[in-house]
């Protein structure tokens, strides 16, 4: 298609789908049946602008190659400043269960409620905004009281391409989970690699509120179950701190020299590969690893891009996880586009893809050229296990 029919397309999807007035009604959903005579609720986990966004590179994907232009400038800046980086939640809504007391909401994807989570709610309330969830799953839920009182019940499902996150004062969260592979064969597996920014230091969002996790966000990062914390600071940024704001019970590390070397530049330095191997050997532990620097956007951007080619994703989806960090409310540097203004962040991105496909390194594909680099330097059990473990069936 010609670049100013794109240009067009794009235009009338942005006034038609997402107009500022509209945004408000669309961030929470009631569960409405999807289509009619479907009885089970679905909700779309994706903010409206987000969803926007992927629905038009869903239909008219980025050209492999041609790092030319971008479509996220009609996107990124389409409203007012708001939460753009926050998934929608869940509306449940029930009766007052008789008793009183504390109430209990049992969520699960499975009839029997094993393994559920479980949240305690004050027992005057009667509806329960639920965040975090999976995209694709089927979900149980129930709420009782302290007698155990079933105050209501019920089934959902849950749709979404890519799963954004919420944890109180942190920005730009997201899992890995669910990125396909560039035979669409496969997909990266939710609940194991997340990456985001900072959760302590000096760093603050658009209401000056510095980003630093509360108790409500480190709840919210033990339910997504994270047990460890790869932090990409150097000492000065992490304010010198020696173990995970998220609890002692949590592993840290930091690999700060990380820091002059993303992009065009990370196979330069070993940080990157170290950084690596640490994630490897957290997870072979059964430890799912938080990664970040301060915007989660960089030196966090650069990690995930490495693992993300080393499964097998292609250039199309790697330019969207690069540019989703647009939507973070905690960044006041220009968006992360993939083309075709001059910003540091646009050269590096597009310097990055244009020597990792020149014949400085070998192989035919990104992924085959991103092996290519770590072969030597981290054992091929390692790497092999590594896409193993991540990738799953795409269904």
């Amino acid at each position: 298609m010609k670049r100013w029919a794109l240009w067009a397309v794009a235009a009338l999807l942005v006034i038609f789908s997402c107009t500022r007035e509209e945004i408000p009604s669309l961030v929470r959903l009631d569960g409405e049946p999807s289509t009619p005579g479907n009885k089970v609720p679905e909700y779309t986990l994706e903010n409206a602008t987000v969803r926007a966004y992927l629905n038009f590179l869903e239909k008219m994907p980025y050209e492999d190659g041609d790092y030319t232009y971008s479509i996220i400038d009609d996107y990124y800046r389409l409203t007012s400043v708001y939460r753009k980086d926050h998934p929608r939640a869940v509306s449940l809504s029930w009766e007052k269960a008789a008793g009183g007391g504390t109430q209990r909401l049992f969520l699960a994807e499975n009839q029997e409620f094993e393994g559920s989570t479980v949240l305690s709610i004050s027992g005057m309330k009667t509806s329960y905004e639920v965040y975090n969830l999976i995209p694709g799953r089927e979900y149980w839920w129930k709420v009782t009281s302290t007698e155990g009182n079933i105050a209501g019940e019920g089934k959902f499902r849950t749709i979404g391409r890519r799963r954004f996150l919420k944890l109180d004062n942190i920005c730009n969260v997201r899992d890995l989970g669910g990125i396909p592979t560039a035979d669409g064969k496969k997909r990266i597996r939710y609940g194991l690699l997340f990456r985001g920014g900072e959760m302590n230091g000096y760093h603050q969002d658009y209401d000056f509120n510095y980003c630093r996790i509360n108790t409500n966000g480190i709840a919210a990062a033990k339910r997504l179950g994270i047990k460890a914390d790869l932090d990409l600071r150097t000492a000065s940024e992490a304010v010198e701190i020696t173990a995970s704001p998220m609890g002692e019970d949590i592993d840290y590390v930091r690999f700060e020299n990380a820091n002059a070397y993303y992009y065009d530049k990370f196979w330069n330095t070993d940080e990157y590969v170290k950084a690596l191997q640490w994630t490897i050997d957290e997870l072979q532990e059964g430890k799912p690893v938080f990664f970040h620097c301060i915007y989660g956007a960089d030196r966090t951007g650069t990690l995930a891009f490495i693992m993300e080619a080393l499964l097998g994703v292609g250039e199309n989806q790697l330019a969207i996880d690069y540019e989703l960090t647009s939507f973070s409310y905690g960044l006041d540097t220009p968006p992360r586009r993939r083309g075709p203004k001059n910003e540091l962040s646009v050269y590096r991105y597009r310097q990055m893809l244009e020597g990792l496909l020149s014949p400085q390194f070998s192989g035919a594909s990104l992924q085959e050229k991103i092996r290519g680099w770590l072969s030597g330097k981290i054992p091929e059990d390692d790497l092999n296990w590594f896409v193993s473990h991540m990738l799953e069936d795409k269904v």
